[in-house]
């Protein structure tokens, strides 16, 4: 249908751009922290070696201390590539809670700065499921933005994880944002719908998620109450059977 063909290129456009956004970043950056690596290490050296610097321990620890943010960068990059290098589907056993945990690297800032408390489920007696970890990171990534932007006056988010009657595996995402009208909810998942004019968004990121979702063999479910908040459940199989 052209909604489905609109909903994949929107989707492919979108992780090529940060695919490349992600490689140039980690391009730009990687390069001068090697040449900081090398100067820091040989400085380091210098004020080993030589003798009215051996007795210094700060000088040397402060020499420790800019090595050790190199290499906190290096790994920050490593990640950032990890996270939006889009190969193809890998479908591997992925635990949910520790998808969230690395979505969450890159969101404990912005959770900081907008006053939201953020709690994150056990996740011990939930099987792991067979799916796409790159894909299940950015429907986790949505959802959580989603929350996020819901909470203009801080707030809680509560992240749980639990097996169905049926064996499926749900991740649930509760807020205590603004919550979404009845008549907003029905169309809530349609491209291009926004509830946050004017604020720049597309209106395609619950569109989105709920293509991706599908796509896992999964589906997602809503519910809202204006003002007490918004909770989305996404339900996974353990095991399926995918084509790539």
């Amino acid at each position: 249908t052209r909604y489905t063909v609109l909903r994949n290129m929107e989707h492919a456009n979108r992780m090529a751009t940060i695919g490349r956004l992600a490689a140039g970043v980690a391009h730009e950056i990687n390069n001068p922290l090697a040449i900081i690596n090398e100067k820091a290490g040989l400085l380091r050296d210098l004020f080993t070696f030589r003798t009215e610097y051996q007795g210094d321990s700060r000088l040397i620890g402060l020499m420790d201390s800019i090595l050790g943010s190199v290499e906190r960068c290096g790994r920050i990059t490593k990640r950032l590539l990890g996270f939006a290098r889009q190969a193809d589907a890998a479908w591997v056993e992925v635990n949910l809670r520790d998808v969230v945990s690395e979505v969450l690297t890159f969101l404990g800032k912005e959770a900081a700065y907008r006053s939201i408390e953020v709690t994150v489920g056990d996740s011990e007696s939930v099987p792991g499921v067979v799916s796409d970890r790159s894909r299940l990171q950015q429907v986790f990534l949505n959802l959580i933005n989603n929350a996020f932007q819901a909470m203009n006056d801080g707030g809680r988010l509560n992240i749980s994880f639990a097996q169905g009657l049926d064996g499926m595996v749900e991740a649930t995402f509760a807020d205590s944002g603004c919550g979404i009208s009845p008549e907003n909810l029905e169309k809530i998942f349609e491209p291009f719908f926004s509830t946050k004019k004017g604020t720049g968004g597309t209106g395609l990121g619950l569109s989105i998620t709920y293509g991706l979702v599908k796509d896992l063999g999964g589906d997602i479910k809503v519910r809202s109450e204006l003002g007490k908040g918004t909770v989305f459940t996404v339900r996974l199989p353990v095991n399926q059977e995918h084509k790539g």
